[in-house]
C-alpha cells in the first residue's frame, strides 16, 4: 500500500520550514510521496496576501527538483472553502489503495478542535505532527493520543515573518528556496506597496 503525505496551507509564501517538515515526515513514517496542496480559501484564516496563482507558482518552484514531493491544485480548483475533510475524501477517490498522512506543525494543534469535521479528518488519515508530545503541553491529552508525533528540528520560521520582512524591505534569503525568492522579487510580492 502506498503511503502518501499531505501538507496543506496558504503557503503565502512556502518556506524552508514547510519543506523540512515534509522531508522529516517522509523519512520517519516513511512515506512514498508528499503532496503540497495550497488552499484556495482557508476557513480559519483571513484571505491570502498573494493571489492563488502566485502561491501555486511558488509551491511548484519549491518542490520542482524533489522527486518525493509534488504540488497539487486540488483545493485551488475546487470552489468554496478549503476544508481538509473534503480534500482527504477526494484524495481517497484519486488514490483508493493509498494510506493518507496529513502533516501539520505543532503550532496547528491548538486550532485542531476548531477544524471542520475533525472526527471525519481523523477517520480518513493519520495526522502527523512535527513536534515531540512534550512540546505541546496544555492540549487535550485525548486528542494528542490520536496524533502521530515525529521529531523535527526546531525552526522558528513563519510566512507572516517573511511577509513582514519583505514589507520592511529586508532580505528573505535563506528563509525560502532560491527559486521562490526570485519569484517573489520578480513579481513584487509582499512588498510594502502590496501589503
Amino acid at each position: 500500500m502506498r503511503r502518501i503525505g499531505v501538507i496543506g496551507g496558504s503557503f503565502d509564501p512556502i518556506h524552508h520550514g514547510h519543506l523540512l517538515l515534509a522531508r522529516f515526515a517522509l523519512e520517519q513514517i516513511p512515506l512514498d510521496k508528499v503532496l503540497f496542496i495550497p488552499a484556495a480559501d482557508q476557513p480559519l484564516k483571513q484571505g491570502a496576501y498573494a493571489p492563488a496563482e502566485q502561491r501555486w507558482a511558488m509551491v511548484e518552484l519549491a518542490v520542482a527538483d524533489c522527486a518525493d514531493f509534488a504540488a497539487s491544485r486540488l483545493e485551488l480548483d475546487r470552489p468554496g472553502k478549503s476544508y481538509t475533510v473534503e480534500t482527504l475524501r477526494r484524495l481517497h477517490q484519486l488514490h483508493p489503495l493509498a494510506a493518507l498522512f496529513f502533516i501539520i506543525g505543532a503550532d496547528n494543534i491548538a486550532q485542531l478542535a476548531a477544524w471542520h469535521d475533525l472526527e471525519g479528518i481523523l477517520a480518513q488519515c493519520t495526522v502527523v505532527v512535527g513536534a515531540r508530545p512534550g512540546e505541546v503541553a496544555g492540549s487535550d491529552p485525548k486528542l494528542l493520543a490520536r496524533l502521530h508525533f515525529i521529531n523535527t528540528p526546531l525552526l522558528e520560521l513563519s510566512s507572516t515573518e517573511i511577509r513582514a520582512r519583505r514589507a520592511a524591505g529586508r532580505p528573505i534569503r535563506y528563509m525560502v528556496p532560491e527559486a521562490v525568492e526570485a519569484h517573489i522579487l520578480a513579481k513584487g510580492l509582499y512588498a510594502a506597496s502590496c501589503s
